[in-house]
């Protein structure tokens, strides 16, 4: 499929803004959308794992609505969860590391490819921006279940950031604000107005684009979702997934996404991943269109042919309907009926993949 890119600079506020866009996509007046509509339309129950029960006893505890309400589910989403059991005991980072994946909680990962370029997704060390002391107050879901990792400040080493979307579990300044002078940021079309970033250059990134980050190729692709920072921005700039390519290993982090055909296409423009970075939370009620529950993800790494599926989203918030305990034990059933032909490794919060390793007898 040939595509047309286009490449200007924009000057104001933001310096070295660059944009690569793809005139195969459009905007519907001042909004994007979503190549495919979800499948999952609706509360459900979707399928067999929507009628499951995952909880134990002693986790169902019901709540009283907050002021907030937000993701309110009826019940309290983590009774018996221990984010100290979460951690990993001993977190590793070392700038001189290569061919290796630190996930750093929520969707935060700090990807170190063989040729040493470092890249880090989504940044959020805080509360959220703005609104995030007063939300976490307000309401227990807006609010950490436990401190990051590490701290922006920490990751020196690191050239170049990559944002999925201006959600606020996704897009952090504050947390952008620590990185090193010089670090490039990569954004979906239309979210430098979210951030005022003064590190380093600003590449804004249209579906099915890629740039050169040093030795790396990165792609900018679709995903199923949506995009705001308030009521009044709905869907008014792109949100989608990033495919990082060292010549050797091929990372893709999913960032937000419901499950449709667009990993199909993107297998089909691609090729198939060697690592899959996959959501597997806020699945429930009426965002399944937008977020994958656990079966979604194992499917989705199948379309993309995926040979090591690394899930992420647990245990940072409890931003979804689902109680925090449950994405993983259903990640578990889902592996044990459907048998993946692919390995998946769920991390603790600060423990890394050295993928090489990983990949013995499993590389094609």
């Amino acid at each position: 499929m040939a595509l047309i890119i286009t490449l200007f600079f924009c000057f104001g506020c933001q310096p070295d803004i660059t944009r690569l866009e793809n005139s195969q996509f459009k905007r519907s007046g001042s909004k994007y959308q979503n190549i495919y509509v979800s499948k999952y339309q609706g509360k459900g129950p979707h399928n067999k794992y929507d009628e499951m029960e995952f909880l134990l006893p002693e986790e169902k505890k019901k709540v009283e609505k907050s002021i907030v309400g937000f993701a309110y589910s009826g019940f309290d989403k983590t009774v018996g969860f221990r984010f100290d059991d979460m951690l990993f005991p001993n977190i590793d980072i070392d700038a001189t590391q290569v061919n290796r994946v630190t996930w750093l909680g929520h969707a935060s990962f700090l990807i170190q490819l063989g040729n040493g370029d470092a890249l880090v997704t989504d940044p959020v060390f805080e509360e959220f921006d703005g609104f995030g002391w007063l939300g976490s107050i307000l309401d227990d879901s807006l609010k950490r279940l436990g401190p990051a990792p590490i701290k922006a400040e920490q990751l020196a080493f690191v050239s170049g950031v990559a944002i999925s979307h201006n959600h606020y579990d996704h897009l952090n300044s504050s947390s952008l604000d620590g990185f090193n002078d010089g670090t490039r940021l990569y954004l979906p079309l239309d979210n430098a107005d979210d951030v005022n970033f003064n590190k380093g250059s600003i590449i804004e990134m249209d579906w099915y684009t890629k740039t050169s980050h040093n030795a790396t190729t990165i792609h900018f692709l679709p995903a199923n979702h949506m995009s705001n920072r308030s009521f009044s921005d709905i869907d008014e700039s792109l949100w989608g997934s990033w495919l990082f390519d060292d010549g050797v290993t091929r990372i893709y982090f999913a960032g937000d996404s419901g499950y449709s055909p667009i990993f199909k296409d993107i297998a089909q423009h691609i090729g198939n991943i060697d690592i899959c970075l996959m959501p597997i939370v806020a699945y429930p009620g009426p965002a399944r269109y937008m977020h994958m529950s656990p079966e979604d993800a194992v499917k989705a790494g199948q379309d993309l042919g995926c040979k090591l599926f690394i899930p992420w989203g647990y245990g940072t918030w409890s931003l979804g309907y689902e109680h925090v305990n449950e994405p993983l034990r259903r990640l578990a059933k889902v592996v044990e009926d459907v048998q993946p032909d692919f390995i998946i490794q769920p991390l603790k919060i600060g423990e890394h993949v050295d993928f090489v390793e990983q990949f013995t007898g499993v590389r094609n």
